[in-house]
């Protein structure tokens, strides 16, 4: 907890994002455990799809092409709605191969791109068995990749909730979104290494089963006067458990996992919901054990939640230069109203940072005010950034009315 209020103040009290720890990820406590058995190379030839260029050179995959082409591609929208400037890509075709005996696809991938913000790939399965890959809606079969530019990096993909008993096409794509204020920029992808593998270290996809070496607890804490549960995998039912001060590393609670059938699994769960007295605690079951957590009044828990929302919410703002993320951006998104022309950017962007609605940003800035209201008293400096961040949402609320009822409602873009 003291290593994040010395990033919070180091962000000007959220001027500019909080440091990012990467080292805390679930990516990267999955590799710490990772056990692989089994590795195959995926080689062989690849086929450029879609505009841009497949380099042919050491590399297994090289795809560059500019950010931004003059035209659409012709048989997609040329309206702009959710349109990019076009897909670049390469596939590898496969008869019907079996990878069920394979769990994670990993793949070696450098991004050299030029003044391309958040590069990301996209990776994409045909599944011809029993089971079709993509289904009819297009839902299943595609993952996202955000790369780190500048930079050679693995990545894996579990594979372990996809049909994959007919394997007939392997796709990697991204598309031309432009740059932002249009300049001069350029994607370069390259992709060294392509491997199935299996992992001995299963982890859960989908689903509310944990597994043997996990524990469900609450990461935040617990409230002193509120229930207080472990959740653990059944075979835990009858162990004792411990609650353990982090400051002495002495046991200051014990009790046994019971039970618990619901309508999506039987649990081991473990409740120590009597215990009170504020602290800095683990738990732990056999070698098994959390990281640190605390038991304290709600609020206090809270704040570091509110802080970390509040930081999130700040990054996605549409329009403002957002340090490390992003410039001014969408001065070229607009509409005309009778004689009015006006700018639609303000507020925040939707979650893949291109897109903007009013009625989400709207709800946003209602549900930062109530919550400037519940902090006012307890915390001024919390109480004051809220008010802040609240008015730059009440800002785009205004600047999108038209007059006798008219209001901008929404931008769908991809660029």
């Amino acid at each position: 907890m003291k290593k994040f209020y010395q990033d919070l103040l180091a962000t000007n009290s959220l001027h500019k994002p909080l440091t990012v720890h990467k080292e805390e990820s679930f990516e990267s406590e999955s590799l710490k455990k990772e056990k692989i058995i089994q590795q195959v190379p995926i080689l062989g030839e690849w086929e450029q799809i879609g505009r841009g260029k497949l380099v042919k050179d050491d590399a297994l995959i090289h795809l560059k092409s500019p950010a931004r082409f003059e035209t659409y591609p012709a048989d997609w929208p040329q309206d702009g709605d959710y349109t990019s400037f076009g897909m670049i890509g390469a596939k590898r075709i496969f008869a019907n191969e079996n990878w069920e005996s394979f769990n994670q696809l990993k793949l070696v991938v450098t991004s050299n791109c030029k003044n391309i913000i958040n590069p990301a790939i996209t990776i994409s399965f045909t599944n011809d068995g029993k089971i079709k890959v993509p289904d009819k809606y297009d839902r299943e079969g595609h993952h996202v990749i955000n790369l780190e530019n500048k930079k050679t990096q693995e990545y894996r993909l579990n594979l372990s909730n996809l049909s994959r008993d007919a394997i007939s096409k392997l796709e990697i794509t991204f598309n031309a979104n432009g740059s932002y204020m249009n300049l001069p920029a350029e994607w370069d992808i390259v992709v060294e290494q392509v491997f199935l593998e299996t992992n001995q270290e299963k982890t859960n996809v989908k689903g509310w089963q944990l597994l043997e070496n996990d524990l469900s607890y609450s990461h935040i804490g617990y409230p002193k006067e509120s229930t207080k549960t472990v959740i653990a995998h059944n075979k835990h039912i009858d162990e004792r458990f411990r609650l353990v001060s982090k400051e002495n590393s002495e046991n200051v609670y014990e009790g046994t996992f019971k039970k618990i059938d619901k309508t999506v699994g039987a649990y081991a769960i473990a409740d120590f919901s009597d215990y009170e007295i504020s602290g800095e605690y683990y738990f732990q079951v056999g070698d098994l054990k959390t990281k640190s957590f605390k038991i304290a009044d709600y609020e206090n828990l809270l704040k570091s939640s509110l802080w970390k929302s509040l930081n999130f919410v700040f990054c996605e703002r549409c329009g403002c230069p957002v340090s490390g993320i992003h410039g001014t951006c969408h001065q070229d998104v607009y509409a005309e109203f009778n004689d009015r022309k006006i700018i639609f950017n303000g507020g925040w962007h939707d979650a893949g940072d291109l897109s903007q609605q009013l009625v989400q940003s709207a709800e946003v800035t209602l549900g930062i005010f109530e919550l400037a209201e519940k902090v006012k008293n307890s915390d001024p400096v919390l109480y004051a950034r809220l008010l802040e961040e609240g008015e730059w949402g009440l800002d785009f609320i205004f600047k999108t009315r038209l007059g006798n009822g008219y209001r901008l409602t929404s931008a769908g873009v991809s660029r």
